[in-house]
This record gives structure tokens, C-alpha cells and sequence, in this order.
């Protein structure tokens, strides 16, 4: 975790893995039981959003998701009573009886659609209220239980919950033409992951099923506005605060990796990050939320995974998320399903004793973006897509362009490196004329990862 440290440059270790997915311009075929008044997604935010959110609405009915959206000023009218995340709760759980909504996506921060902070007490490290956690998880359980938090199996989510952190109706206008662009617009790419060298992702990598790697010494210089070209996902694993992430020198000094002010600078369009870093996903403390930055952006990510509070980097839910998404191509249902094994886990929670710590790395999860994304067979072969047999394409230039001179910073005793895996379902030819460019090795005196990053 990081406190104020700003701006600075160091080494960071970097995972690119290549992963062929096929394109998914035509309509999916991903439809699901319903009832005979049944939809997929339930859309809920201010009425004067309508009009934008029509043609998101039209836009995913084309893709076989039916949609539906509830203005929330009706829903909150006080008549009972109760508070207004308390029957805003009651509408969605209503919804999901009557109708079987797989899919919530709230509209708005958390002055337009408010979040519910959930007493699970743990230590933020004085950087939060370390006793409530926001969570619009809540939401998504509708027979949500208090007395269930922190135990095995309490409070499992039955409705994949989302979130477009827009202050405004510009804001909204440019996500949704964002959403829609990079949705349709998807290509194979690339699958990059970027973290401190002493992070082991040994479970992830068994995830995505890669059988090879070779490294490359560089440094954040190639973090430039074209660094994610011809990327399709990318994992950060590294320290966080609200508005940045930072990665740890060997002597123990924080240097930024990106900013919530350097989020804009990013040219190219790329379909989800993942960030396992600290507050990064916070829409409540002060200053700007780098996932709330990176999504709003005109470019760069189309969906963020990212926490509000304190994140773990050896938490399984990630691993968990890929294995599944990678499978099924399905965003909501895949995280919903991690969450799932990851609260059924008695290595980690008990029935009787609550776990707070651990239970908040569900809680403190946020997914901006559309929530109801399903991509067609996103772990496909490369059937349908470009090949590596000849490196002279997007994706093999990426690779040169990442190893050229030109574009890595070399350094004489370099702590950080370049690491790129391959999945196993290329074949051993194409494998071979990726690996020429690159050099082989491991990196060296790793330690092992700090339970929070």
C-alpha cells in the first residue's frame, strides 16, 4: 500500500501474455432461462440519463442482453421508512425474484446511486474509516444478512453488480460511445501483466494455462500514450493509493507507475484492467480515482476491476476471475463465480468466527464498465485471427517493438524485467519464432509478496 509518495521512475516487472481471441462484432448466442417477464440487466440511475443510456440499451439488446432501465428517483420516494440504499436494495431484490436480473449496473458515483457501507471492521492503516467498507455488492445479494459478514459462505451474490462512475451526463455520453466502440471494435491482442518483481503470480499464470516465458529488461519509460497498443487485458499487481500505482525499489522507496493525471494520456483503446493495488477503485476519499480515470477516459480500458480499500496480491478471487472468464467470456458471471469459491473456502473462513480482513477483499471489489459483456470464446484458439507464424503483424510488432532498443530503457543492473508467456494452445512453431527475439531467463532474488499491497 502507498501513502503520498508522487511521482518517479523504476524498474517494474512486466508479463505479456499473448492470448488469441476471436472477434465478437456478430450477436452472441449466450441467452439464458428466463421467465416470462424475464431480462438480463437491470440498468438504475438518474432519470435525466435516459436518452444517453437508449443507445446502450439498444446496442446490448442487439448483442442478445436484454436490458431494462429504472430511473431511481421513484424508487428511493420515502415510504416507509427505510433508508434510501435500503429500498433501493428491496427494488433490485424484488426484480431479481419476478424477473431473474443476472446483470445490476449502477449509473453514477455515489451522489447519483448510493453505495452501502457495511460494518466489517479492519485496519485501512489510518487512510480510511477502517470500520465500514463501501460495497454496491450489497445489491447484489438480495437476502443480504449483517450477521453473515465475515463467515463462510455469508452474503454470496447472486447479481453480477457494476458501476459507470460518471458526474455527468458528458461523462456518460463519452463512456457508453467508449463501451460500445471497444466492444464491438474488439481484436486479439495481447495480455499484459505489470507488477513488483517480488510478486508471485505463479497462480495466475496456472490460470491462463501459459507454458513459456523469456524477459526483457525496461523500465516505466515505455509506459508511453502507445504502450498498450495491440493489448486486449492487462493485470497490475503493485502498490496502490486512490489516485496512482506505485512499484517498490529494492530499497524499499515508492516510485509511481501511472497517475490519475497521467491516465488521459493514453492513446489506444484496450478491453479490461484489472488492478490488484490499494484504494485504487475509491470513489469516496479525497482526489480523483484512477479507475474511475482510466474508464471516463476517451481511451484506454473499456471495464476496470479495482478496490476501494485495502487489496491483497496474492488474493484468489483474480486468478479465479480469468480462469473462468477466459472460459466462458462471460465478465459478471465469471467474477460472480470467484467471489463464490472464494467465500466457500474454510482454509479462509470460518462459520462461526468472522473474518473480516479476508471478507473485505470481496467487499472493497468494484467492476466500472459494462458489467453484462460477454465476449465469444475469448480464450479461443487462433482460428478466425492473426497467427505468430509471421511476426511481420500488430501483434508481432508489438512484441519487437517492446524488446527494440528504441523502445526499452536498458540499464546496467536492471532489478525488473520484462517477463512474456505464451498460452499453451499455440502451437510449438509459432512459439519458436516469438521466442527468437527474446532472451530466456528467470528473474532473479525474488522474496516473497507482502500480504497487502
Amino acid at each position: 500500500m502507498a501513502g503520498s509518495e508522487r511521482p518517479g521512475k523504476s524498474l517494474i516487472l512486466i508479463l505479456l501474455i499473448v492470448i488469441m481471441v476471436s472477434p465478437y462484432s456478430s450477436p452472441l448466442n449466450h441467452a439464458v432461462a428466463e421467465t416470462l417477464a424475464g431480462y438480463d440487466l437491470l440498468v438504475i440511475g438518474p432519470g435525466s440519463y435516459r436518452s444517453i443510456l437508449q443507445g446502450f440499451l439498444d446496442f446490448k439488446a442487439a448483442q442478445g442482453v436484454k436490458a431494462k432501465f429504472y430511473p431511481i428517483e421513484p424508487i428511493i420516494v420515502n415510504e416507509t421508512g427505510q433508508s434510501v440504499v435500503e429500498r433501493l436494495h428491496g427494488f433490485i431484490a424484488e426484480e431479481y425474484r419476478q424477473s431473474g436480473v443476472k446483470y445490476l449496473l449502477l449509473v453514477g458515483t455515489y451522489e447519483h446511486v448510493p453505495t452501502k457501507y457495511v460494518y466489517s471492521p479492519s485496519d485501512e492503516l489510518g487512510l480510511a474509516d477502517f470500520n465500514y467498507k463501501p460495497s454496491d455488492w450489497y445489491y447484489g445479494v438480495p437476502d443480504w444478512n449483517e450477521s453473515e459478514v465475515g463467515l463462510l459462505g455469508g452474503n454470496i451474490p447472486k447479481i453480477a453488480v457494476g458501476r459507470l462512475p460518471v458526474r455527468n451526463e458528458e461523462e456518460l455520453d463519452l463512456l457508453i460511445n467508449k463501451i460500445i466502440r471497444i466492444e464491438t471494435g474488439f481484436k486479439p491482442g495481447l495480455f499484459i501483466i505489470l507488477k513488483d518483481q517480488t510478486v508471485k503470480v505463479d497462480s495466475l499464470l496456472d490460470a491462463l494455462h501459459t507454458c513459456s516465458s523469456a524477459h526483457v529488461n525496461t523500465t516505466p519509460s515505455i509506459l508511453d500514450p502507445y504502450f498498450f497498443k495491440n493489448v486486449t487485458f492487462v493485470v497490475t499487481i503493485t502498490h496502490g493509493s486512490q489516485d496512482a500505482l506505485f512499484t517498490r525499489t529494492p530499497d524499499g522507496e515508492l516510485k509511481s507507475l501511472i497517475t490519475s493525471n497521467e491516465a488521459n494520456r493514453i492513446m489506444e483503446d484496450y478491453a479490461i484492467h484489472y488492478i490488484a493495488a490499494c484504494f485504487a477503485g475509491a470513489l469516496d476519499l479525497e482526489g480523483e480515482s484512477l479507475a474511475r480515470v482510466l474508464v471516463t477516459s476517451e481511451r484506454g480500458p473499456a471495464l476496470v476491476i479495482a478496490s476501494s480499500r485495502t487489496e491483497w496480491s496474492e488474493n484468489p478471487i483474480l486468478p479465479a476471475f480469468w480462469k473462468r472468464f477466459l472460459s466462458t467470456g462471460d465478465v459478471g458471471q465469471s467474477f460472480l463465480e470467484a467471489v463464490e469459491t472464494y467465500l466457500l473456502d474454510t482454509s479462509v473462513f470460518s462459520p462461526s468466527k468472522p473474518s473480516f480482513n479476508s471478507y473485505n477483499f470481496y467487499l472493497n471489489k468494484v467492476i466500472y464498465g459494462d458489467v453484462s459483456w460477454r465476449i465469444k470464446n475469448p480464450g479461443g484458439s487462433a482460428i478466425g485471427g492473426e497467427t505468430f507464424s509471421d511476426l511481420n503483424t500488430p501483434m508481432g510488432n508489438s512484441f519487437k517493438n517492446l524488446s527494440s532498443a528504441s523502445n526499452v530503457e536498458k540499464e546496467a543492473a536492471p532489478t525488473w524485467s520484462i517477463r512474456i508467456l505464451l498460452l499453451a494452445a499455440f502451437s510449438s512453431c509459432m512459439l519458436a519464432s516469438i521466442l527468437k527475439i527474446f532472451k530466456r531467463g528467470q528473474p532473479s532474488g525474488e522474496k516473497p509478496a507482502r500480504r497487502f499491497r
